[in-house]
């Protein structure tokens, strides 16, 4: 494979694996009005959500590298939709936290599992040496766009 058969190839896993999530919510009751973009904000509200304290828009749009005015939309998209609530900081009325909502643990459940499934179901195909060489590239390869992107602003 050459350089321009891999820079296609990595495009086209992207894609698929995208088409291919947007196809499962699309079929699961738990996630079906949500995009996959959505599906991802919930997981990053869920992983940054200690104890009782959801995340601030601040740190979840830190994590996502997004914009605080894109995150807010987004949140309020998903706030209209059930998903989450939004409270203000009780040591900080500048702040507002996100919470997952009942309906927004059982999105975030469902996309969990969804995800486990298809990692299980890929490593089928391989061998377990070809699977942790595989596991291993990946993590290289994600090392690779972190350090591409790092000094890129989200509002670029």
């Amino acid at each position: 494979m050459n350089d321009i058969e891999f820079g296609r190839s990595l495009y086209k896993l992207y894609h698929s694996a995208v088409k291919l999530e947007t196809a499962e919510v699309r079929d699961n009751k738990n996630c079906a009005d949500l995009t996959v973009n959505e599906l991802n904000l919930i997981e990053c509200i869920r992983s940054l959500t200690k104890g009782q304290d959801g995340p601030t828009i601040s740190s979840i749009a830190s994590e996502l590298d997004i914009t605080r005015p894109s995150t807010t939309v987004a949140v309020n998209k998903l706030v209209s939709k059930k998903i989450v609530t939004k409270s203000e900081c009780a040591n900080d009325g500048r702040s507002v936290r996100v919470k997952l909502t009942a309906k927004g643990e059982k999105a975030y459940s469902a996309h969990h599992s969804y995800q486990n499934a298809l990692a299980k179901e890929a490593k089928q195909y391989f061998s377990e040496d070809d699977y942790k060489t595989i596991a291993e590239s990946i993590s290289k390869l994600l090392d690779f766009f972190a350090g591409k992107t790092e000094n890129i602003d989200p509002k670029d």
